[in-house]
């Protein structure tokens, strides 16, 4: 066990014997002979991204860990770790690394969420809450948080393994039966005003592309937002999401380069970020005096369009989460 951990430490692979299986699997554990383990590793890391989210959101701090065992062709466990604003607590002396590390190692061993007060720990192991435990399509999954209380540690930790799970499925082969009704009141190339692209470094971003576009360096300011009586804004429904957003604007003739870069407090933009690294968040349209129906049949047609709603003087901007399926945001304005 503690060659276990320390293995996990360093993020490493390391080899497991899996518990004896009957010969017959359910749905929920069939192999999926078609997922390698570095896709598995880069879903991981996309999971402990929005695991370090949740934690933001729910304004705790700690470490968390995450560990897939892929059936399909290997029995070597991948492990990644995350700190969320920090590793240890000094204060009341906790090895946060240490104590999600061993939880992530009891819920391997038990293949059940940790903490059970029926299960006698073993050299390695405390005893503590925090960890969970799952199967998806052939994969074993163990997530642990630790930081917070065994309660909000928990709900952490099963939010990654959700977020890990639909990464998973994302692998297998897209649905192509989906058919959409055309919009009675559809995007018209003439709306196009905007291309928005989430980057971590903005200043660097910005200087590249004024060099590559021969223009002056863009100005670059903070936009801050937070809801108010007058003008609200939310986030996934939630209104109590503030956070600052860095950006600038590049004039491209009838439509606008904008570039941004988000603080770490939950956004589309961080979300988009932690998901997908640097890249086109979402394409903006005017749409006028139709602003009300189009969101209404984008709706209809299946699509979150509360994942943003911000209302400012003269305009709105609506982000509708469509990224899955067109690829790319959208941001439908009513006027600039």
């Amino acid at each position: 066990m503690r060659k276990l951990l320390l293995l996990l430490l360093c993020g490493a692979c390391f080899s497991c014997n899996a518990p004896q299986q009957d010969n017959q699997e359910s749905d929920s554990t069939k192999m999926n002979k078609n997922m390698t383990n570095e896709q598995l590793r880069e879903k991981l890391a996309l999971a402990l991204e929005d695991m370090k989210a949740k934690a933001i959101e729910m304004g705790i701090e700690g470490v968390a860990t995450a560990s897939v065992l892929n059936n399909g062709d290997t029995v070597d466990w991948i492990g990644e770790m995350k700190v969320v604003g920090s590793y240890c607590n000094w204060k009341d002396g906790f090895n946060l690394v240490a104590v999600a590390w061993s939880k992530c190692g009891e819920v391997i061993t038990t293949q059940a969420d940790s903490g059970d007060p029926n299960h006698k720990t073993i050299t390695g192991e405390l005893g503590y809450a925090g960890g969970a435990y799952d199967e998806h399509e052939g994969c074993k999954l163990a997530f642990a948080f630790s930081g917070a209380t065994s309660e909000e540690d928990l709900v952490v930790a099963k939010y990654g393994i959700e977020k890990m799970k639909g990464y998973i499925s994302s692998q297998q082969e897209a649905d192509t039966t989906t058919t959409y009704k055309p919009l009675a009141t559809p995007l018209k190339k003439d709306q196009f005003i905007q291309v928005t692209i989430v980057v971590r470094d903005i200043r660097k971003a910005a200087k590249a592309w004024a060099a590559l576009l021969g223009v002056p360096e863009p100005e670059i300011w903070v936009n801050h937002l937070e809801s108010n009586k007058e003008y609200p804004y939310t986030y996934r429904g939630n209104g109590n999401m503030p956070c600052d957003l860095q950006m600038c604007v590049i004039e491209m003739g009838n439509w606008v380069l904008e570039l941004h870069q988000i603080d770490e407090n939950p956004s589309t933009f961080r979300e988009f970020i932690n998901k997908h690294g640097n890249g086109v968040h979402h394409l903006g349209f005017e749409v006028g005096d139709a602003r009300d129906e189009v969101i209404r049949e984008l709706k209809e047609m299946g699509f979150d369009t509360e994942r943003t709603i911000g209302i400012y003087p003269g305009s709105s901007w609506t982000i509708v989460d469509s990224e899955d399926v067109l690829g790319v945001n959208l941001n439908i304005k009513p006027k600039r």
